[in-house]
């Protein structure tokens, strides 16, 4: 009769421990969900962008400390943050193939009605990189129109310029990429209103640049014979 006791509460102890077990397990894999918690992955652009690595799917968690843009992108392939990045006030996006995240766009305040102080804030940005990443590995550079000294308010022109720089980080790729046009003379009465310039940095992986959408067929275009 001890034998059969002793083996019941044996068996009892034993089945209870396992349930504990099962319980401390469960507990684990909620504190390891990637939605609850940042990733750990290291800094460097081999592995991602601050720690968020690429391939990531567009579900896990960013960084908690981002503020979050009202989401407009009904196809799901983008979220989009304002972030303080030392002086700048800007916006990063992150972008979502079908293999994941696989590239980020940071999208800075341009002063619209000034050629002179985009130019500076682009060599700013460049220098701070070239300083990481030394510098670029290509540069294009091309400037239009007038310059700011040009004074004739009846007769607005617009003053061009294009600079990009591009520095290859295996397996990542950075381009920086100031686009703008800005209505001369500067005056309080602009022809035509509005901000037409855009200051742009991107890093992306081209190992996760991948869309399983077909891509647009291509326009048949006749041949001249055809026409005459």
């Amino acid at each position: 009769m001890k034998t059969i006791i002793s083996t019941i509460f044996i068996f009892s102890t034993v089945f209870a421990q396992e349930e504990t077990v099962a319980q401390d397990t469960s507990k684990t894999e909620e504190v390891a969900s990637p939605n609850t918690f940042p990733q750990q992955v290291p800094p460097g652009l081999e592995s991602g962008y601050k720690g968020y690595a690429w391939g990531s799917p567009i579900d896990s968690l960013i960084a908690p400390s981002f503020k979050s843009i009202d989401d407009t992108d009904t196809l799901l392939t983008v979220k989009s943050y304002t972030v303080k990045l030392g002086a700048d006030s800007v916006v990063v996006s992150y972008f979502f193939a079908d293999s994941g995240f696989w590239k980020v766009e940071i999208d800075f305040m341009t002063r619209g009605s000034n050629l002179d102080a985009q130019l500076s804030d682009y060599k700013r940005i460049e220098k701070n990189i070239s300083a990481v990443y030394g510098p670029p590995q290509k540069t294009n550079q091309k400037e239009s129109g007038p310059s700011g000294s040009y004074s004739n308010s009846l007769e607005q022109k617009f003053s061009s310029a294009f600079y990009r720089s591009t520095w290859p980080v295996t397996p990542a790729i950075i381009e920086l990429l100031l686009q703008s046009s800005v209505l001369l003379p500067y005056t309080d009465l602009p022809v035509f209103s509005g901000n037409y310039s855009v200051l742009k940095l991107v890093y992306y992986n081209p190992d996760y640049m991948f869309s399983s959408q077909p891509s647009p067929e291509t326009e048949v275009v006749p041949s001249i014979f055809d026409i005459y």
